[in-house]
């Protein structure tokens, strides 16, 4: 008789679990980034540090030009050892100019993922917060979306109220 109660217990506890709506969300995360004011202190930084990285490449380019004009100028009059060492350096100066270039390029990610990973971060525990408020099961991105139902909750205005955007 216990057994029989006991499992009667649990199939009725189980469907109970079933009978309850699954509720799911979905946010635009793109649209909360864009509005975030960390934002455009963010961009202004990597825009700065991009320039500064661009100021000193020109300064390399215009090392190399100064070079290699005053190689070409002056080649006819200077002794085959110099013209090599002097080929060699603009090799050398062409190559350090590669290189900078590249490691530019990872010190700019690098930058962007420094100042932009705290708002990523903010949003993304904006977005787990509002989730576990409205005890939803899922959050999704609707940019990563092909169809969302009216039945899923836009929690988007909400997440801007937690993360205080008007």
């Amino acid at each position: 008789m216990k057994k029989i109660i006991v499992l009667l217990l649990i199939v009725a506890s189980s469907v109970s679990l079933f009978a309850q709506k699954t509720k799911f969300g979905h946010v635009d995360s793109n649209s909360l980034f864009s509005v975030m004011p960390e934002k455009e202190q963010a961009s202004k930084a990597i825009e700065e540090y991009a320039k500064t990285l661009e100021t000193q490449l020109q300064a390399l380019n215009q090392e190399l030009e100064t070079k290699y004009n005053d190689y070409m100028a002056n080649q006819e009059t200077l002794s085959p050892s110099i013209k090599q060492m002097k080929e060699d350096e603009l090799v050398n100066l062409q190559q350090r100019i590669q290189a900078f270039q590249v490691r530019a390029q990872e010190d700019m990610q690098t930058k962007e993922n420094e100042l932009l990973e705290p708002i990523y971060t903010k949003i993304q525990d904006a977005i787990k917060a509002v989730g576990e408020e409205k005890s939803l099961i899922y959050v999704f991105d609707v940019s990563t979306l092909l169809y969302f139902s009216a039945e899923s909750e836009d929690i988007t205005p909400a997440v801007k109220i937690k993360l205080g955007i008007k």
